[in-house]
């Protein structure tokens, strides 16, 4: 295997000038150059990336942590990071967590030890205070809004979103309405803000028999739409907590011979095709914000805007209003 002085030597140059070719470092002439990577070439060198990394302290990789893999959502979000990062020459490591704060730990322990250059949270369930511990060891950036606290972030407010949909569905006549959630609202800021954004549009809590949890996918949804009728059968709408799960209540009310409208959330190609209304968080945007963010010398946060997508039965009841 030939290494660093094969490569000076057969180049007729010094091992620091190859080294200043194959890190990207300091002034080298056209001329020296070619005739080093031409050297490169003939006797096969490729750089150890473990060895550059320590040399230059970049690893040319950034850590994503997501707790699930499967779920479109979190899938979206890591297309629009890993295209913008595959742009950069930059390597995308996902760390699947499951919301295990020890496997959330673990990976910032990594950070630490300079296995990432930065670190993504597209989810969490670690307190920002422990990410605040470790933030002297790498840029981290999450996709969710951080506050006061000084973390990046790249984002959109829900809460605003949340009030926006549910006022819609409240001016549409809507009063039977079914709510659906990932996670319960001690462990999910996003399931907070649903219900808090509820309580101020209709003045009143959520009720247990019109809020399902624990809804991450299609047959989750077809669950709870099952359950939500059960409990209330006389149900007008749900808002859902994802397209996917959308997908999966309305497949679920066909089954049933239930005609209702669904909200999902995110814009996937679920609504697109089963022609329901959605909300846009635009998850592309803050993937790449996200990504970004990471390589800030200092703390930036973007809000990105949220819209609503009217369509099917929704976008025809506004239409005749």
């Amino acid at each position: 295997m030939s290494n660093i002085r094969d490569v000076a030597k057969l180049s007729g140059h010094s091992v620091s000038t190859v080294s200043r070719v194959i890190n990207h470092r300091g002034y080298v002439s056209k001329t020296t150059k070619q005739e080093i990577l031409k050297a490169m070439e003939q006797v096969d060198y490729h750089p150890n990336d473990v060895a550059r990394a320590l040399s230059t302290g970049k690893t040319h990789t950034v850590g994503v942590v997501l707790p699930y893999i499967s779920i479109p959502y979190f899938q979206k979000l890591v297309s629009a990071i890993t295209k913008v990062a595959f742009k950069e020459n930059y390597q995308v490591t996902l760390l699947p967590s499951d919301y295990n704060k020890k496997n959330e730990i673990n990976y910032l322990e990594m950070l630490k030890h300079r296995a990432f250059d930065g670190l993504i949270f597209t989810s969490r369930s670690i307190s920002f205070e422990k990410i605040l511990e470790y933030r002297q060891y790498g840029n981290i950036t999450c996709c969710e809004d951080t506050f006061d606290y000084p973390i990046s972030c790249a984002f959109t407010n829900r809460e605003s979103s949340y009030i926006n949909a549910f006022q819609i569905i409240k001016d549409l006549g809507y009063r039977h309405i079914g709510v659906t959630a990932s996670r319960n609202e001690e462990s999910s800021p996003t399931t907070r803000l649903t219900k808090s954004a509820y309580c101020k549009v209709f003045k009143k809590e959520v009720d247990k028999d019109h809020f399902f949890k624990g809804v991450l996918d299609f047959e989750k949804g077809a669950d709870a739409a099952k359950q939500l009728i059960k409990a209330d059968p006389n149900l007008e709408i749900v808002f859902a907590n994802s397209d996917q799960v959308a997908a999966g209540l309305i497949r679920q009310f066909q089954r049933m011979n239930i005609e209702l409208p669904v909200v999902g959330q995110e814009n996937l190609d679920y609504s697109k095709l089963m022609d329901f209304s959605t909300v846009d968080h635009h998850l592309t945007e803050i993937g790449e914000y996200a990504f970004w963010s990471v390589f800030e010398k200092g703390i930036v946060k973007k809000m990105i805007t949220s819209d609503f997508i009217e369509r099917g039965i929704l976008e025809k009841q506004s239409q005749q209003q």
